[in-house]
């Protein structure tokens, strides 16, 4: 297997939540299958799990659940 492109570390497969931003949605996935370093964190997936995701968020099929997600303008916070 090869190394972290970003810091050289090990990688391992694992299950991962990932957020998929598509038209200005985001969209999140669980249990994708991954490749994740385990120095850094990097997310490594494959093409065929990317082409699936991509299919997911255009059919639309019903989600598990529905999140609720708050959304902040960083320069109004900071200035609060």
């Amino acid at each position: 297997m090869m190394p972290c492109s970003f810091c050289g570390g090990e990688l391992e497969e694992r299950r991962v939540q990932y957020e998929y931003r598509w038209e200005g949605k985001l969209f999140v996935f669980e249990d994708v299958p991954a490749r994740v370093c385990r120095q850094c964190g990097e997310k490594y997936f494959d093409a065929k799990v990317v082409k699936a995701m991509e299919k997911a968020v255009l059919r639309r099929p019903e989600p598990v659940r529905i999140l609720q997600v708050p959304v902040f303008s960083y320069p109004e916070v900071v200035m609060a």
